[in-house]
C-alpha cells in the first residue's frame, strides 16, 4: 500500500447524514439521497468527502453516523443542509480502487499499516474520511469507485 504524508487545507462542506450500516447501505444513500441533491443545487463537479463519525469495529452497525459531504464553492450556503468545516492539517493518505464491500478491509489495512510507521501518530481530534476529488471514477456495472482514504494525523513532536 502506497502511502503519503501531505498537508490539507480546511474544507467548508455541506452535508447529509447517514446513520446505519456502511458498506453497500452507503452507495445506496449516495444515489438515492445525497447524487439528487447535489444535482438540484449545481454542485455534481464539486469534491465530495465520505466521513466516518464512528468506528463500525466498537459501535454497532445500526449505530455508525456517516456524513455525506460537498465542498462549497466560496460564498455558497444551502439552505437545506447542515454545514461544517473539515479540518487541515497532516494526513496520511492513500488511493482506494474498489467496491463498497472492500472498502472496510482497505481502511483496516491502511490504519494498521500507518500505525506501524514511526512518523505517524493518529490524531484522534479529527474523524477518518474518503475524499472524491474532481473526476473521482465510479463504474455503476461494477460498483468500483476510486477515492483517497485520509487520516489525520498529530504533527511530528519538536
Amino acid at each position: 500500500m502506497n502511502i503519503e504524508v501531505v498537508e490539507r487545507a480546511p474544507v467548508r462542506v455541506a452535508y447529509r447524514r447517514h446513520t446505519g450500516p456502511f458498506g453497500e447501505h452507503l452507495i445506496r444513500f449516495w444515489r438515492g439521497n445525497v447524487a439528487p441533491w447535489m444535482a438540484e443545487h449545481g454542485l455534481l463537479d464539486c469534491p465530495r468527502y465520505g466521513v466516518s463519525l464512528d468506528d463500525p469495529a466498537n459501535t454497532p452497525a445500526e449505530k455508525c453516523r456517516y456524513d455525506a459531504c460537498v465542498e462549497l464553492p466560496p460564498g455558497l450556503s444551502l439552505p437545506d443542509a447542515p454545514e461544517k468545516i473539515l479540518a487541515g492539517g497532516r494526513y496520511a493518505i492513500t488511493l482506494f480502487k474498489g467496491t463498497s464491500t472492500q472498502i472496510g478491509e482497505a481502511w483496516r489495512v491502511f490504519m494498521r499499516e500507518c500505525l506501524a510507521r514511526p512518523d505517524a501518530h493518529l490524531d484522534a481530534s479529527r474523524p477518518p474520511f474518503e475524499h472524491y476529488p474532481r473526476g473521482a471514477s465510479f463504474d455503476p456495472r461494477s460498483g468500483a469507485f476510486t477515492c483517497q482514504l485520509c487520516l489525520a494525523l498529530t504533527d511530528p513532536p519538536r
